[in-house]
């Protein structure tokens, strides 16, 4: 028994019917096609995480250079502030000596990033407040503060509010009455 191929079945139908299974043959194309434009790209799965991992970052105070990413683990020193694992459990620098960084720090703002940080990591990522980027269409004149990395965190010289920030705490607000309603 002969096999006969599918084009020549295809060919031996009457044009009309021909016609309608090229229509519907691009048709069911044209349903499942994906335009290489309209895919995300290869790297956007890993630019989430990164950007994932940032935000974290900001929220539990660990320094840039201790993210995952960053620095290998064996290259990872103690950083004054830092809340990563390695800097909470780390045992090479002494405890008064950490504590007298952080009374220096408290005492004098840029003590951190003058003296403790190498000259070749100063970024914005040191800072404590930097200016959030504003829309130059709002006629806003404030500046707007966004907190990035705070050294004193954890120390006994942070800040009350932060600390119940970063450890979930509860707030209550108490708002005085302006008016009398009668």
């Amino acid at each position: 028994m002969e096999v006969i191929p599918i084009k020549e079945w295809i060919d031996r139908l009457p044009k009309e019917i021909q016609k309608k299974l090229c229509i519907m043959t691009w048709r069911c194309f044209w349903r499942e096609y994906v335009p290489v434009f309209a895919k995300p790209p290869s790297w956007l799965k890993y630019h989430n995480y990164v950007q994932k991992t940032l935000w974290e970052a900001r929220q539990k105070n660990i320094h840039f250079l201790h993210l995952p990413f960053n620095t290998l683990p064996e290259n990872k020193k103690w950083i004054m502030g830092c809340q990563c694992d390695q800097c909470i459990n780390d045992t090479k620098v002494n405890v008064i000596e950490k504590h007298s960084y952080y009374l220096i720090q408290y005492r004098t703002h840029y003590y951190f990033i003058d003296r403790i940080m190498p000259e070749e990591t100063q970024s914005h990522w040191n800072e404590h407040l930097v200016p959030l980027i504003r829309d130059s269409f709002q006629n806003d004149d404030h500046v707007h503060y966004i907190k990035i990395f705070d050294p004193l965190c954890g120390s006994y010289k942070e800040d009350y509010t932060s600390k119940r920030l970063r450890e979930g705490g509860k707030f209550e607000f108490s708002y005085p009455f302006c008016y009398t309603f009668s």
